[in-house]
Parts: C-alpha cells; structure tokens; sequence
C-alpha cells in the first residue's frame, strides 16, 4: 500500500511537472520559430496531453513493478481470449457505462443542493484532420493501453495474494478516483469493476483494452456529433442511447455469463487470515495511501463550480 501511495504521488508529482517542462519546450519553439512545432496550438496542446499522459504513468507504475520486482508476464497477462466471449462482452459493458451514467446523474443532482455541480474537464474539439488524429489517440488508443496495463495489470496482480476479491476492488477504487472528478469517477469505479472481474476470469488485459477502447471511441463520438445540438436532440438521442444499450447489454450479459457457467464463474479467494474489512482498512489506512487520498481530493476540489457561473 505505501509502495502504490509512494508511485501514486509520483503520477502527480511527474504530472505537473512534465506539463510545465513540455510547455516551456513547445512554447520556446513557438517563440523562436514563430510556428507551432505541431501545425497550431490546438495540435500542441493534443502532444502535450499525449507526453505528460504517457510520461507519468510509465515512471509511477514503472516503478512500482520495478519495487515490487513483478514479472513482466505478471505485470501484463495477456492470454488469448475467446472471439465470441470479447463481442458478447462490448455491449454488457456499454450496459454496466450506462448504469454508471445514470448513478453519477443522481449524484450531481444530490449534490447540486450543496449549491455546487462536479464538472468534467473536456478536451477542444479538433478542427483539422491532424487534429482528429491526435484527439482519438489520446481519447482512443492510448488509455485503453495504458490504463489497463495500470490498474488491472500491475496494480490488481500485484494484490492478487490477497485475494482476487481484494484486488479487483482495490484496482477499481484506484481507477475511479485517479480520474479526479464526480463525473467520471462512478462511472470508472463500476466498469473497473466489470473489467476488473472479465481479467481475472480470462487471465488477459486484451478483452479489456478492446472493450475500453469501445467505450473511448464511444464517448468521443458522441461528444464530436452532439456538439452545438439543441437541449431536445440531446435528450433524444441520450434517451435512444441509453434503451438501446439497456436492453442489449443486458441480453448479452446474460448470455455471456450462461455460456460460461460451466468453467465456474466465482473468483478466487484470499490467502490471508484477514477479513475483508480489515486488509481494506489496512490499505487504505496506510500513512502514504492517506497522503495519496488528500491529494486526489484537492485536484477533484478543482473540478466542482458553483451553479449558475
């Protein structure tokens, strides 16, 4: 636990600190050249995104594998997965994204009363074609990787000798809270879950990298085509959106787990005297875990405003 908090205040400290490195770099090239380095400062401000997203996770993470010295076929399992199984699972995980879309809509509203409202940090929609390029690799491609190699690779097999319970929990707790705003964090926390137990039941981060990609490109989408539409079209194709994804999600889900009862679909268990409560209470109350916490409680402070502003 206090090996992760120690890796966790890393992710920040490299953060902000490759964002103000790699925004001197590109802003000296702009001053010096008079043009920016990537065609115009939206494109820069794509690569920006792009070298601090990869820089931070790769030295967090990195070294905490390294610390832990995993293996790396510990660290990536990634096992051949059945065709039929990773098709049947894309809609049931848009079903669970939908769920967690509509308990975040509830948590807004209640905390709404507090006379506040979460908001969720966008990315500018692209304008160029090179722009589009960068906007779905940084929104498609790149956190379906590298997120996934994360939490449900490094971080939940190295908790996996405390039970394949604990780990997924733990992972997705992590996942949802190091998105850093009430919007997403629910939604990340439920599907972390999802993926979480879908990685474990097949021993690869493959179906997860699919069906996380499926969900990015998704939101990515929606967020290009809805862009400027009236208040009654996004009702509209939100309320098709999610029935649509309701039903079918919910038939394959089931579907998915009936044809594969027979290879028994229960995780398992812990090899530790703990109970549950006390190896959670433990990890979340190490001293570095606690320090993690109140950092990523300050940067989600940043992502509320006041109604009406």
């Amino acid at each position: 636990a206090n090996l992760f908090g120690a890796a966790g205040l890393m992710y920040f400290a490299v953060n902000l600190a490759g964002s103000f490195v790699f925004s001197f770099l590109l802003d000296l090239v702009y001053n010096v050249t008079g043009s920016y380095l990537f065609g115009s400062s939206q494109n820069n401000y794509y690569v920006l995104n792009i070298l601090v997203y990869l820089t931070s996770f790769l030295a967090s993470f990195g070294t905490y594998a390294l610390l832990l010295k995993m293996p790396l076929r510990v660290a990536l399992p990634l096992r051949p997965v059945d065709g039929v199984n990773t098709l049947l699972s894309i809609p049931a995980t848009f079903c669970f994204a939908v769920v967690g879309s509509m308990i975040t809509s509830i948590l807004a509203s209640l905390i709404s009363i507090t006379g506040f409202e979460p908001v969720n940090p966008e990315m500018p929609i692209p304008q160029t074609v090179a722009g589009y390029l960068l906007y779905f690799f940084l929104l498609v491609i790149l956190p379906p990787v590298i997120e996934e190699i994360a939490f449900r690779g490094v971080l939940m097999q190295s908790l996996r000798r405390y039970g394949d319970g604990f780990a997924m929990l733990v992972s997705a707790i992590m996942f949802g809270l190091f998105h850093l705003n009430l919007i997403q964090g629910p939604y990340a926390f439920l599907l972390g879950l999802w993926m979480g137990y879908l990685v474990l039941r097949t021993g690869s981060l493959r179906i997860t990298m699919v069906l996380h990609g499926c969900i990015n490109l998704s939101a990515g989408i929606l967020t290009i085509v809805m862009d400027g539409a009236d208040e009654q079209t996004l009702m509209l194709i939100n309320a098709i959106y999610i029935m649509f994804w309701l039903s079918v999600g919910a038939i394959c889900l089931v579907t998915l787990l009936v044809r594969n009862r027979a290879a028994g679909l229960a995780l398992h268990p812990a090899r530790t005297w703990l109970s549950g409560g006390q190896k959670l209470g433990t990890y979340f109350g190490s001293p570095v875990i606690l320090l993690l916490l109140a950092v990523i409680a300050f940067f989600m402070l940043q992502n509320f405003r006041r109604i009406g502003w």
